[in-house]
C-alpha cells in the first residue's frame, strides 16, 4: 500500500450518530460579560486523573472522557469521574478537579476558580476574574479519548457498511459494523507481527471469525483527516479498509 493511504476510513456523520455513545457538549457564542475585579488565582486542587475503571459500568451514552474546543482557542480533554460526582480538566496550567454542583439544567462542575456548565452538546467555561467562554463538543476526539481511557490501544474507523474496530484493553477485540446494528467482541484475540512490521490480530467467536491487519503508516480518510495506521478488517466474506490511531501502550 502505498502512502499517502486513503481508503474509506471514517464514519459519515450519520454513521457517527448511531455509533456514538452521547455526551457532554459546548454552548453557542454570547457576548462576554463584563470582567470581575481580578483575583489571585489559588492553586489547582490535585486532580483525581484516573479515568473510571475500564470494567466499570457507566450510565447508558456516558462517556469516560470528552474532548471540548472553545471559543478562546483552548481544547480541553475532560476525564469523567462519574462515582466520585467530579470530573478533571485539563487546562494550560495544569489538571483541575471539579466536584459536581447544584445547577436549574444541565450538569455544572466547580471549584473556588473555575466552573464548568454542560448542556446537552454546550458548555460554558467560566473563570474567576474572565468572562465567560462557550464550548463546543468534538464528538470524534471525545470518542477517541474515551476509547483511550477504557484502555483501548488501537481504534480504526472505516466506511462502506460503517465500522469501528477496538483493539485491547489485554486481548479484548470489538468489531462494531453495519453503522452500528451488529457487534461481536472477542475475548482471546490472537496477535502476530509479519516480515513488513503489520500486526495481524485474529478471533473466533461462535461461528464468527476476524482477521484485522494494523500497520503504522500514514492514513488519510475521507474528510481529509490523518492517521498514523492503516487498517484492513477480513471478517464474513468481506475485506474493508479504514485507518487507525494507536491510542495506548499493549
Amino acid at each position: 500500500m502505498k502512502s499517502p493511504v486513503t481508503p474509506s476510513a471514517v464514519l459519515r456523520p450519520v454513521a457517527l450518530a448511531v455509533l456514538a455513545v452521547c455526551g457532554l457538549a459546548a454552548c453557542q457564542r454570547q457576548p462576554p460579560a463584563a470582567p470581575a475585579a481580578a483575583t489571585p488565582e489559588p492553586a489547582a486542587a490535585p486532580a483525581a486523573a484516573p479515568a473510571v475503571a475500564a470494567d466499570d459500568e457507566l450510565p447508558t451514552g456516558v462517556l469516560r472522557a470528552y474532548v471540548w474546543e472553545c471559543a478562546d482557542g483552548q481544547t480541553l480533554v475532560m476525564r469523567n469521574l462519574f462515582r466520585e460526582k467530579a470530573v478533571a480538566i485539563d487546562f494550560h496550567d495544569g489538571t483541575r478537579r471539579l466536584d459536581q454542583a447544584i445547577s436549574a439544567s444541565g450538569a455544572k462542575y466547580a471549584d473556588a476558580v473555575v466552573s464548568f456548565w454542560t448542556k446537552g452538546s454546550t458548555a460554558t467555561l467560566e473563570r474567576q476574574g474572565a468572562p465567560p467562554v462557550q464550548c463546543e463538543e468534538r464528538r470524534a476526539d471525545s470518542l477517541r479519548e474515551d476509547a483511550r481511557a477504557r484502555g483501548v490501544v488501537y481504534r480504526a474507523l472505516g466506511n462502506e457498511p460503517g465500522w469501528v474496530l477496538e483493539v485491547g484493553p489485554a486481548s479484548r477485540l470489538s468489531w462494531t459494523t453495519n453503522w452500528g446494528q451488529d457487534r461481536f467482541d472477542f475475548e482471546q484475540a490472537q496477535a502476530a507481527t509479519v516480515p513488513d512490521g503489520t500486526t495481524v490480530y485474529t478471533a473466533q467467536q461462535g461461528d464468527v471469525s476476524i482477521r484485522a491487519s494494523i500497520k503504522a503508516e500514514r492514513c488519510v480518510d475521507d474528510g481529509e483527516v490523518e492517521f498514523d495506521h492503516v487498517v484492513t478488517v477480513e471478517s464474513g466474506g468481506q475485506t474493508l479498509r479504514g485507518c487507525g490511531t494507536r491510542l495506548n501502550a499493549r
